[in-house]
């Protein structure tokens, strides 16, 4: 992960941020032009100078093919900002994620369960090169627009339904959500590939475990950039044998307890 930016789900995530509910009146001037796409950049805003230091509230409204998500900025204080920071919005390789990475220090945000037609959930994340992230997962297919506004500072983003079906998607745990590899992903043998996602766990410590028919081929761990306030990111790379591989990502459970995290299901060629 650079300072610009450039998955099979499980139980709900336990909602700790300050999100108010999703309204269902009709998004304010959701936009008719041709501005959406549907991958790779949305938008980039270059800031030199900005009064942002936390990202605040996000609200969301939702109607039949529209969504306008609303991102808030705040000061040091708490109060509405006035400029926005550096926002880079970007769609994931496989496009399952809407990546919003910001300039911003914290976040009254931590993660959320949206469950309109085009989002399921979306995580706060701060980032292993700096900044904050908010990841948009989608329930399926989207296109997206983005536009900035200042005084207050804001960020809006519109999604509108897409056509090509992921890649691949995430694999949520209660403590780890893994972004990369998705799962029955494949992977080349002998060569490493990175194991990337965001972490809640203790000491912000990730443990990626590989067992071929119950037998140990390789272990290793890695850092996740958070803990404590929010979600934090982590990525590492590991290299593994050919056949059936099952990746386990998380950490050790209690003493004689089970290890609690997900478990991944490769094949290796």
């Amino acid at each position: 992960m650079t300072t610009g930016p450039s998955s099979t789900i499980g139980p709900p995530l336990p909602t700790t941020s300050t999100i108010p509910i999703g309204s269902t009146q009709p998004p304010s001037g959701c936009p008719e032009d041709d501005g959406f796409v549907d991958g790779g950049r949305v938008l980039r805003l270059d800031q030199p100078t900005s009064d942002t230091n936390t990202l605040g509230l996000i609200s969301w409204m939702a109607v039949e093919g529209c969504e306008q998500f609303t991102f808030r900025f705040e000061t040091t204080e708490g109060a509405p900002a006035t400029t926005p920071p550096t926002i880079v919005t970007d769609f994931s390789e496989s496009r399952q994620v809407l990546r919003v990475w910001t300039a911003a220090d914290s976040s009254v945000v931590t993660d959320q369960l949206v469950e309109t037609p085009l989002v399921d959930r979306m995580f706060v994340v701060r980032g292993l090169a700096g900044g904050m992230y908010i990841d948009l997962h989608l329930e399926g297919p989207a296109q997206a627009r983005a536009e900035v506004s200042n005084s207050p500072a804001h960020l809006t983003v519109h999604l509108e339904p897409g056509i090509d079906p992921f890649d691949s998607t995430a694999v949520y745990g209660p403590n780890v959500v893994v972004t990369g590899p998705g799962a029955g992903a494949e992977a080349a043998a002998g060569i490493p590939f990175e194991v990337t996602g965001y972490a809640r766990t203790v000491e912000a410590s990730v443990l990626i475990v590989a067992t071929i028919g119950g037998q140990l081929v390789a272990e290793t761990s890695a850092t996740a950039a958070d803990s404590a306030e929010t979600w934090g990111e982590f990525s590492t790379p590991i290299q593994l044998p050919p056949g059936e591989v099952s990746l386990f990502v998380g950490e050790p459970g209690p003493a004689e307890g089970e290890p609690i995290g997900v478990t991944i299901d490769l094949t290796v060629r």
